[in-house]
């Protein structure tokens, strides 16, 4: 019997983390929308209102086909349709997959990655990716593959996945913007230097209009300076406790994420597939254990758990129905 679709503890917290995240990015919409309205002489409530809404509702945008397939084109540059033969390996593995898991295998866009080693990741609500050298595994791997992402739609992952990166991009935009200011300020402050240097060597006739020219340029500089100098600390102050919380969101983000792993790996396991599952997984083990470990903040924000927790875990699980079947 195909294990029930159901929405675990994983997936709330994903979804949980999605919510913080947009609660936050309607901060970053709305001071925008504000400034906009009082220089244009509109009513700011109802200009910041609409915003957000405006902002809460294209998520909607995301979930559909199209606009998913284009998405994962830009994110996975090498992203593309499968071919032919492709697609005859994938297709029937799909299809055996999703009668175990009782889905439809319509629902998803197959997709193939031109990647040198064996991965595949899903998507949104309907992209299912996998290598091109995934497709050369043998059947039992490689549906073990697929019936991991599957076990990640089910669970819904990659849709609160897309969905906080969806609203992340007002903090992306805030912090360019930031930074490219920042970098104005400091060419500005660099010119102020060297007119300034300029500006004290001058003196005598028509030197002298040009030294007032010149002061009047330092005087414009220097208040462009100041001022930028004083926008770069008024938005750092700000940007600070939205960016300490949003990097607390992807600390989670990362957690669940990696929790979101094990969960698709039971899935597998439970429908037939965690003998394959683990042969994929030694494919990688080898390479984790030559690759230096992460640490501080990489390891904390890292989407997956190690492939040998990964193993260690499918086995407890693979133990637990064979000691449920001999009950």
């Amino acid at each position: 019997m195909p294990p029930q679709q159901r929405v675990s503890g994983t997936s709330v917290g994903m979804f949980a983390i999605v919510v913080l995240i947009w609660l936050l990015s309607l901060v970053v919409v709305a001071l925008p929308a504000y400034g906009a309205a009082v220089l244009a002489g509109w009513e700011p409530v109802t200009v910041v209102v609409v915003a957000c809404a405006a902002w809460t509702a294209s998520a909607v945008l995301v979930q559909m086909r199209p606009v998913e397939a284009g998405l994962a084109r830009l994110l996975y540059r090498s992203l593309r349709r499968p071919r032919p033969a492709e697609l005859a390996r994938i297709a029937p593995a799909l299809e055996r997959v999703c009668r175990r898991a009782g889905t439809d295998p319509g629902r998803y866009l197959l997709r193939v990655e031109e990647k040198r080693q064996v991965n595949a990741f899903a998507l949104g609500g309907h992209m299912l990716a996998v290598t091109r050298v995934a497709c050369e595994l043998p059947d039992d791997m490689l549906e073990a593959v697929l019936a991991h992402e599957v076990g990640h739609h089910r669970q819904l992952h990659p849709l609160a996945i897309i969905l906080g990166w969806w609203y992340l991009l007002p903090f992306e935009a805030g912090e360019r913007l930031l930074r490219g200011i920042r970098r104005v300020v400091r060419w500005l402050a660099q010119i102020f230097s060297r007119l300034s240097d300029r500006t004290g060597g001058v003196s005598g006739g028509r030197a002298a209009d040009g030294a007032l020219g010149m002061a009047v340029l330092l005087v414009v500089l220097g208040v462009l300076v100041l001022a930028g100098s004083v926008l770069v600390v008024a938005l750092g102050l700000l940007w600070l406790p939205l960016a300490l919380l949003v990097r607390l969101a992807k600390v989670l983000a990362a957690a669940l994420s990696r929790a979101g792993e094990h969960a698709a790996d039971r899935h597998a396991a439970e429908l037939g597939y965690g003998a394959g599952l683990v042969q994929v997984l030694l494919l990688f083990l080898q390479a984790e254990q030559s690759a230096p470990r992460p640490r501080g903040m990489a390891s904390l924000l890292r989407s997956h758990p190690s492939s040998r927790s990964r193993i260690d875990a499918i086995n407890r699980t693979l133990h637990h129905r064979v000691s449920k079947i001999y009950r």
